[in-house]
């Protein structure tokens, strides 16, 4: 029977009750062993969904669960699957340093490597066993209670992610924790490694119909042929205390066998639950501690999310306050207080109906930032190759070079096809529009696509209500700019 590392006694040596219940082994044991999982909704979703990760070479993965879900023999049961397909490692001990971390992994994998070798040496070498093993089979690297690991070694980890060939990812790397897990990727300096996490999985607790098949599956492969009877009271009972967290399932059913044996009875009722619960006194602590620790995770995931909101926020109404600022601070005269006049709201056309969804379907707008050239092999469709002009019947001449102006920004794109079938759609509607190339860093490389040249912030609005632009961003420009 597997164990999570070596042990004093035999296990099954403490249990009073193997011999009169004819067991071969102790059912209940906390050991993570994979002869005994049970595959409810949640495990075997979860196998699946890493398998298929795996398989697909997809990266990063993660694995989170709270304590004594059974997330490590959730990782032996991998481990065991994988053995005849891929080349594993197993880190059961992540309080590492980066280098000790992959030191670690060269030694699993058997590659060779200096004695006194720097963290270049050993990510060089790893790199070469992977180039040379790369089309023979996966490299997949499993990091249990991986909520523990020191910031740079997860930083290490995002390097090693860094190898790969120009169609797969040659390392498999899956972070296996407790939901802590999640609030450490969420913190800043960790973006770039959440970034590459490709597939996410959350281990739950057993459903309340599924207690009964979980103790009969432990229960048959320890040896049982049907004698012993978990009765629907003593499920239910189990249920209730326990709320579905396999390993205090585990020691509840254990307590309650051993009840059993001292009543002489092969049936457990919930009056052997109940003696099984009073002698585990802790029981109630360590389910109020998990219930505990799963609210501090949602609190501090709530700060986190409210403290980027209020950020962003604040970024917004700067970024629409400068100009203002700008001219008080210089001393001019505050211009007086202009009270904007009703905009007649007109009814859409069905084109302008149709355009809308479209957009809608986009991929989501990007926020506007510096625009640099498109690549040289790039060219703009001949039907939208215009400068910004005022569209028919939306806005006036501006009569200065150097005057402010607005824009509407329509949509952003990924592609060029999608641009040339939004500016097609918008010259239907008798609007000239035009795109241009921005190049966002880690975000990637985007096309805008944008009409108008608006003397003042409402004719905007009103262009923008009256062809149902709702999604679209005006954005103000400066003399020249673009």
């Amino acid at each position: 029977m597997n164990s999570s590392g070596p042990l004093t006694a035999d296990p099954n040596q403490e249990r009073i009750y193997l011999d009169f219940y004819n067991l071969t082994e102790a059912p209940f044991a906390i050991t993570p062993d994979p002869e005994y999982l049970f595959y409810s909704t949640t495990h075997q979703n979860a196998i699946n969904k890493l398998l298929y990760g795996i398989n697909s070479r997809m990266g990063f993965l993660l694995l989170v669960g709270e304590v004594g879900t059974g997330k490590t023999t959730i990782c032996r049961c991998l481990l065991d699957n994988l053995a005849a397909r891929a080349s594993t490692v197993y880190i059961i001990n992540p309080s590492l340093s980066g280098a000790e971390l992959i030191a670690s992994i060269l030694d699993d994998l058997g590659i060779d490597y200096p004695a006194r070798a720097s963290k270049k040496d050993l990510i060089d070498a790893l790199n070469r066993f992977l180039l040379s093993s790369a089309n023979e089979q996966p490299v997949v690297i499993i990091i249990d209670d991986a909520q523990t690991m020191h910031s740079d070694s997860l930083e290490d980890l995002r390097l090693l992610s860094n190898l790969e060939t120009d169609k797969d990812k040659l390392l498999q790397i899956l972070l296996v924790g407790q939901p802590e897990l999640l609030v450490q990727l969420a913190r800043p300096e960790m973006r770039q490694l959440k970034q590459r996490v490709a597939l996410t999985c959350r281990l739950d607790f057993l459903a309340k119909d599924e207690i009964g098949g979980y103790i009969s599956r432990r229960l048959f492969v320890s040896g049982d042929k049907g004698r012993i009877q978990f009765k629907s009271d003593a499920v239910n009972r189990i249920y209730n205390k326990s709320k579905g967290i396999p390993r205090l399932i585990n020691r509840i059913c254990d307590y309650a066998l051993t009840a059993g044996y001292v009543a002489d009875s092969h049936e457990i009722d919930q009056k052997h639950v109940k003696k099984a619960v009073q002698e585990l006194k802790d029981l109630g602590e360590t389910t109020t501690v998990s219930t505990t620790n799963s609210a501090s995770t949602r609190k501090w995931v709530a700060i986190l999310l409210i403290l980027s909101l209020v950020y962003t926020g604040i970024v917004v109404v700067v970024w629409r306050l400068a100009p203002r600022l700008v001219t008080v601070t210089a001393g001019a005269v505050p211009p007086p207080k202009i009270q904007p006049k009703p905009i007649p709201i007109a009814k859409a056309s069905p084109q302008a109906s149709q355009l809308a969804t479209t957009l809608k379907e986009t991929l989501p707008l990007v926020p506007a930032e510096t625009q640099t050239s498109p690549p040289s092999d790039i060219k703009p469709p001949t039907s939208t190759e215009v400068n910004p002009s005022t569209p028919s019947g939306s806005a006036t001449e501006s009569s200065k070079a150097d005057d402010d102006y607005y824009v509407v920004r329509v949509a952003s794109f990924k592609t060029m096809q999608r641009v040339k079938k939004a500016t097609a759609q918008l010259s239907q509607l008798g609007i000239q529009s035009y795109w241009k190339f921005m190049d966002l860093g880690p975000k990637g490389q985007w096309y805008g696509v944008y009409t108008g040249k608006f003397n003042n912030l409402e004719e905007a609005k009103q262009f923008r209500i009256e062809n149902q632009l709702f999604d679209a961003i005006i954005e103000h420009r400066y003399g020249d700019s673009p």
